[in-house]
């Protein structure tokens, strides 16, 4: 019982119900804005799920886990808070610094904490880690300093990127409402690893409001203020959070409209010239925007000539806690050839683990969601072939940039990470993009998904 009393407490009882009252509130003031009745009804059915999906967060955390990465960052939001409460200008220094160092003058408040087995401390001194309890500064002191009102924000947070990320296809496939809810709102690995205090549901939060603000300022015509305003803050969050999936992100919208507009150009020759002389322009600009980018301390390790090595290490050190573990999720996969580390790495993100590499309880949750990606991408193989699932994407820019994200954003996190508990984690970015394209696929080739997958759509989005 001694992580219950160190993660929750008494004041729980009444601080998490005004929490929930207050982002209910917020929730409903947007729902009520929605045109369409089954939206809005979506609104509040996303909400309960996410309710659960916190609670089952920080039980499991707690109970199973045993605190792991979000203790930490639940333990240097106390420690700042606690730097803030003996002197109140510490909180200009708090917003100021970027990465906790031995010479900072709130370096004392993280080295005696007294949190037994601490390595809070060092954990902060990267400036990526360092940001997230700077953000649940936030939620704590609004709920006081709740761990469990923490992670329910932090949830809410996501849902609502999640919420807005629907929004962006529901815009271009209104006909797929319910396949396309499954995928942005109620996948369970994505809407757990999204609910409590980490850096995933901030970061994932981003990527719809991103997103959504891009879809309402080019194709929408509207709130373009308030749109400009939430871009701005998604940005500066991705590239103080997870630099690379913003980076991703970049590169998928700018081939999406690369591909829109190439395809307004009737006259062939015209069009293969300005193909070519788009790919020179594109290439020189992207090698410009990541030597300028990746200059900040928190994209370092993504320059070009540093990116390789650091996946090797990566993979290196699974290995060695490999050896001395038993009974964990690591795994292993192709790294001397490229080619096979692509498809290796792209089939640990989607597909694996594969039901007889469950050693976990909590691996069965990634377990059935990989086996419903792998059924329903077989089905497309065996009914439309291999190889329109690979130039089909290529019809549509909308199709390509969701292919685009969630392939290379697949290959990333798969290459780079050995464990399938952090890849569950690391992967929930690319999850809903690659069942979306799937999705797509299916509706572009007129093939009708497998009765069992459209039981689970009913199931998670009912009719009525």
């Amino acid at each position: 019982m001694t992580l219950l009393s160190v993660f929750l407490s008494a004041e729980d009882v009444y601080l998490f119900p005004l929490c929930f009252i207050v982002l209910f509130l917020i929730l409903r003031s947007r729902a009520r804005k929605q045109k369409e009745e089954r939206v809005r009804k979506l609104y509040y059915r996303a909400f309960g799920f996410k309710v659960i999906c916190v609670l089952a967060f920080v039980l499991i955390t707690n109970f199973y886990f045993k605190g792991g990465d979000t203790g930490l960052y639940y333990q240097a939001s106390k420690d700042l808070r606690a730097a803030i409460s003996a002197e109140s200008s510490n909180f200009w220094l708090v917003v100021k610094t970027s990465k906790l160092t031995f010479d900072s003058p709130l370096f004392p408040f993280f080295y005696y904490d007294n949190y037994t087995g601490d390595v809070t401390y060092g954990y902060m001194g990267a400036a990526n880690n360092f940001f997230s309890p700077k953000l649940a500064l936030i939620p704590s002191y609004l709920f006081g300093g709740s761990y469990l009102c923490i992670c329910m924000s932090f949830g809410f947070f996501a849902l609502l990127g999640a919420l807005r990320l629907f929004k962006t296809f529901y815009y271009f496939f209104p006909h797929l409402f319910r396949e396309l809810a499954l995928a942005c709102i109620f996948l369970p690995g994505m809407a757990f690893w999204s609910s409590g205090l980490l850096k995933d549901p901030i970061s994932f939060g981003c990527i719809g409001i991103l997103l959504y603000a891009f879809v309402n300022i080019v194709y929408m015509k509207k709130n373009y203020v308030s749109s400009a305003i939430w871009m701005a803050i998604a940005i500066y969050i991705m590239i103080n959070l997870k630099i690379y999936i913003l980076l991703v992100l970049m590169m998928s919208v700018l081939i999406w409209q690369f591909t829109d507009f190439n395809r307004l150009i009737k006259d062939r020759t015209l069009r293969t010239v300005f193909t070519i002389l788009m790919m020179i322009t594109g290439g020189v600009v992207v090698f410009f925007i990541l030597r300028y980018v990746t200059s900040l301390e928190a994209a370092q390790e993504f320059k070009l000539d540093n990116l390789m090595e650091s996946v090797e290490r990566e993979r290196k050190v699974y290995e060695n806690i490999n050896r001395t573990l038993i009974n964990d999720s690591h795994f292993k996969i192709n790294s001397s050839n490229p080619v096979l580390l692509f498809f290796s790495s792209i089939t640990a993100t989607f597909f694996r683990p594969f039901l007889w590499e469950i050693n976990t309880p909590i691996a069965l949750l990634s377990a059935m969601e990989s086996l419903v990606f792998t059924l329903v991408t077989l089905n497309f193989f065996f009914k439309k072939g291999v190889k329109l699932f690979f130039t089909l994407p290529f019809s549509d820019g909308r199709i390509l940039m969701v292919f685009v994200f969630a392939i290379v954003f697949a290959f990333a996190v798969g290459s780079s990470t050995g464990n399938f508990g952090a890849l569950s984690r690391y992967k929930i970015p690319c999850t809903p993009f690659y069942l979306i394209l799937v999705t797509l696929l299916y509706d572009k080739a007129k093939l009708v998904f497998p009765g069992w997958f459209t039981r689970i759509v009913y199931f998670a989005v009912p009719k009525k």
